[in-house]
């Protein structure tokens, strides 16, 4: 065997079966069937003359000879992203698709009449949008742009280039004299001891940051919420305190492609425009005077 006979599509299915531990899985996560998984893994053994996985009744078992190829396999498929990047890097056409992955609050909130904004000015720029909370992996391709929250102080991932755009602010919001929280107490207890409703107990678990405004906004009870998602619409408590900063950050072999350079700059100019409404700055910031707690109910 050569290595120009190596099918590299066939290294993609025995990596993906690798991770998976099940054809039916693996085949799921490439968008094939099950038999073609099959086939192509079968050819791959094949062409290399070696029995990579043993299959029974809890998935597939890998062998000793696909446990040692396992490593360089990941180094083909690194090298292989590397080189699409480039490719994609020198490619000057300000035409195709944008992979963008950002947390839903930010692109409902805050950038959906931005995204509208540019995609009336680039129309031959489509733009695929992901909101999730999950960190997507840039080297592996799963998306060209990530916007992410990232606690002060920290960086993000160093494999990564992007700008910090501006920062957040968080605010207790709504009536009453207890808590809506989230499920995981622990970090809950932790957020709640950094005001100065502190003694006030849980008594709702809504975990979801809109089903909590919603609940704040129906006066069942307070939550600390983000203030550019509150602000106007739920009376606020307390002074904002700050939150995450937002980074918007592309893989580095990427960071001088046109299109992708055209909208993260769209991006980071935008969240910097909006940097009042995400600080807390607007609106109801100017109506909190530190003594509307009575009037809120608070002990009543």
């Amino acid at each position: 065997m050569t290595v120009s006979s190596l099918n590299w599509d066939h290294l993609r299915i025995f990596l993906a079966v690798m991770r998976a531990r099940s054809l039916r899985s693996a085949a799921a996560d490439l968008g094939v069937s099950h038999p073609t998984m099959s086939r192509r893994l079968q050819a791959l053994e094949e062409q290399l003359g070696l029995r990579l996985l043993e299959t029974g009744g809890e998935g597939v078992k890998p062998t000793v000879e696909a446990m040692a190829l396992l490593e360089k396999a990941e180094q083909v498929e690194a090298a292989m992203h590397a080189f699409t990047r480039c490719a994609e890097n020198v490619d000057p056409a300000l035409s195709g698709t944008i992979r963008v992955t950002a947390p839903d609050m930010i692109m409902s909130e805050v950038l959906a009449p931005d995204l509208a904004a540019f995609s009336r000015q680039w129309p031959d720029l489509v733009l695929d949008v992901e909101t999730t909370y999950d960190l997507a992996d840039l080297s592996g391709r799963e998306a060209d742009i990530a916007i992410r929250l990232i606690t002060p102080g920290q960086s993000p991932d160093e494999r990564l280039a992007g700008r910090k755009a501006t920062g957040t602010a968080t605010a207790v919001y709504g009536t009453g004299d207890f808590w809506l929280g989230w499920r995981e107490r622990a970090v809950q207890q932790e957020w709640v001891r950094k005001t100065e409703f502190a003694d006030l107990p849980i008594r709702g678990v809504l975990n979801n940051i809109y089903l909590q405004r919603a609940a704040c906004v129906a006066g069942m009870g307070m939550a600390i919420l983000p203030c550019f998602m509150a602000d106007g619409l739920v009376p606020r408590r307390s002074e904002p305190i700050p939150g995450a900063d937002l980074w918007v950050l592309v893989h580095p072999d990427l960071r001088h492609n046109p299109r992708l350079r055209l909208f993260r700059d769209h991006i980071v100019d935008a969240l910097r425009g909006h940097h009042d409404l995400l600080m807390g700055l607007t609106g109801a910031a100017n109506q909190w005077d530190g003594a509307s707690e009575n009037a809120l109910g608070r002990g009543n």
